[in-house]
C-alpha cells in the first residue's frame, strides 16, 4: 500500500493562487475592515454619549470625567483581550469556521445592543461585549487566511491584510460625520446601521469551508480533500493526503533565559512603544486635536478633514514598509519608522501652527502604521518554529495589555496636567524608545535561516 506523503503545505503550493483565495482575501478583508471600524467608531462618537450621559462638554469639547471617558474608551480592547485569549484557543479546538461566525454574530448583536445604551456602565458593559466577538475576529480571522493561502503567496496577502484596516477608520469616520453630524448626534441609530454589515459578512463567511489544516490534523482527511479541490481547483484524493502533525509549543519561561532573552526584550518592547502610540493617540485623536487653539475644531467640517487626512496617511505608510522589509530589511525599517514616529509625534505635540499640524499629523500617521507593517514579519523571523507561536503570543499579549492601558493613561495624564501636550509627547517618547531599542539591540533577520 503506498504512503500518503502529500500535506496540506504542499497541495496549496503546487494549486498556487485560484480564484477562490481571491474571493476568500476580499471576504477576510471585509471582516477586517469592520474590525477597525468598531475599535476606531467609539472614539468619535464617545464625545455624543458622554454629553448625553453627563463626563463630556461639547460646548468645550473636553471630558469632564476623562478617567471615566478614558475607560469606556477601552471598553472594546479590553472585551477584545478577554474574547481573543478564549475564541483563538476554542477555535483550535473546535474548528475555525464555527467560531469565526460565532464571534461576528456576537459582534454584530452587541453593536447594535449598543444603541440601547441608559448609562456610561451599560455603555461600558456593551462595547465590552462587542469586544469578546472582535479579539475572536482578531486573531481567527489572520488564522483562516493563513491557512489556504500557498506558502509562496502567504506572505504577501498577509501583510495585505492590514491596508483594509485604515479602510475601517475611514468608514468609522463616514459614520461619524453621516450620523453624527449631518443627523444631529444620532449615535444609538449609528450602532443600529453599524450592525447590519457585519451580518452581512457573516452571510458571506458562510460560503469560506472549513480550514484544510484544521481538518486534516484531525484526522479528517476525506474533508480535507474536498476542501483542498475547490481551493486548488484540482483533484485531490484522500489516500494520497498525510494527516497533519501536532506542533508542541514551547514553555513561554524558555523565551526569558539564554539567547532568547535579548530577543524576547526587544519585542516586548517594540509592542508597547506601537500599541501605546497607536491607540493612545487615535482613540483620542478627536479631544487631543481639539486642545489646540490653534484651530478651530468646533467646527466639524474641519475635524473631518484632519481625520481623514490622518487615516488616508497611513496607506502610503504601510505601503512604503512593505517596499522596505524586503529592500533594505526588517529591523532597519522598523527602527526607522519608530524613531522618525517619535520626532514627528513630538513635533505634533508641539505645533504652533496650521500648516505644522497638518504636516505633523500625517507623518505621524505614516510613519506609525508603517512600523507596524514591519513589526509582524520581524517578530515571527526574531524566533525558530518551536518558539515561533509563542513568541508571537508573547508580544500579542503585551500588546493587548498595553493597548487597553494606553487610553486610559493618556486620560490620566490629561487629567492630570490639563492640556494635550504631555499625552501627546508621552507618545512620541515610547516610540522613540522603541526604536531605539530595535535600533540598538535587535538582530537583522532579512535574509537569515528561517527555522
Amino acid at each position: 500500500m503506498a504512503t500518503a506523503t502529500r500535506t496540506v503545505e504542499q497541495v496549496l503550493h503546487d494549486g498556487g493562487f485560484t480564484s477562490f483565495h481571491r474571493r476568500v482575501v476580499v471576504i477576510t478583508g471585509f471582516a477586517w475592515t469592520f474590525v477597525a471600524f468598531e475599535i476606531i467608531v467609539i472614539s468619535l462618537v464617545l464625545p455624543w454619549i458622554g454629553a448625553e450621559f453627563g463626563i463630556f462638554n461639547l460646548a468645550t469639547f473636553s471630558p469632564t470625567d476623562p478617567l471615566a471617558y478614558g475607560l469606556i474608551v477601552s471598553a472594546t480592547l479590553l472585551g477584545s483581550f478577554v474574547g481573543s485569549l478564549v475564541f483563538g484557543r476554542l477555535s483550535d479546538i473546535h474548528g475555525r469556521r464555527l467560531l469565526f461566525q460565532a464571534c461576528v454574530v456576537s459582534y454584530a448583536a452587541f453593536t447594535g445592543l449598543t444603541a440601547l445604551s441608559f448609562n456610561t456602565a451599560s455603555v461600558f458593559g456593551f462595547r465590552f461585549l462587542a469586544g469578546l466577538g472582535l479579539g475572536g475576529m482578531l486573531v481567527i480571522d489572520p488564522a483562516v487566511l493563513s491557512e489556504y493561502l500557498p506558502p509562496q503567496h502567504r506572505g504577501r496577502y498577509m501583510v495585505f491584510l492590514d491596508f483594509f484596516w485604515p479602510g475601517g477608520f475611514l468608514l468609522a469616520i463616514g459614520f461619524w460625520y453621516y450620523f453624527i453630524i449631518t443627523l444631529g448626534g444620532a449615535w444609538r441609530l449609528l450602532f443600529l446601521a453599524a450592525a447590519f454589515p457585519a451580518f452581512i459578512a457573516f452571510l458571506f463567511r458562510l460560503t469560506i469551508p472549513e480550514s484544510p489544516y484544521y481538518l486534516a490534523r484531525k484526522g479528517r482527511l476525506d474533508d480535507a480533500s474536498a476542501v483542498l479541490r475547490r481551493v486548488a481547483g484540482k483533484d485531490v484524493r484522500a489516500g494520497d493526503l498525510a494527516a497533519e502533525p501536532s506542533v508542541a509549543h514551547a514553555p513561554a519561561a524558555a523565551l526569558f533565559r539564554g539567547d532568547f532573552l535579548r530577543r524576547t526584550a526587544v519585542t516586548i518592547s517594540v509592542w508597547i512603544a506601537l500599541n501605546f502610540s497607536y491607540y493612545g493617540l487615535f482613540l483620542w485623536l478627536p479631544v487631543a486635536l481639539s486642545g489646540f487653539r490653534i484651530v478651530d475644531f468646533s467646527n466639524p467640517n474641519t475635524l473631518a478633514l484632519f481625520l481623514v487626512i490622518s487615516a488616508l496617511a497611513q496607506f502610503p505608510g504601510y505601503g512604503a514598509s512593505m517596499v522596505l522589509v524586503e529592500r533594505w530589511g526588517r529591523k532597519k525599517t522598523l527602527a526607522l519608522f519608530l524613531i522618525l514616529g517619535g520626532v514627528s509625534g513630538y513635533a505634533f505635540a508641539t505645533a504652533s501652527n496650521f500648516s505644522t499640524l497638518v504636516l505633523t499629523l500625517v507623518f505621524v500617521s505614516f510613519f506609525n502604521l508603517g512600523a507596524w507593517g514591519a513589526v509582524y514579519p520581524y517578530t515571527s523571523e526574531l524566533f525558530p518554529t518551536q518558539y515561533r507561536a509563542t513568541g508571537f503570543g508573547v508580544a500579542e499579549g503585551v500588546g493587548k495589555t498595553t493597548a487597553v492601558l494606553a487610553p486610559l493613561a493618556f486620560a490620566a495624564l490629561l487629567s492630570y496636567t490639563g492640556g494635550v501636550l504631555w499625552p501627546l509627547t508621552t507618545v512620541a517618547v515610547l516610540m522613540l524608545i522603541g526604536g531605539a531599542v530595535a535600533g540598538v539591540f535587535g538582530p537583522e533577520t532579512k535574509g537569515q535561516a528561517f527555522g
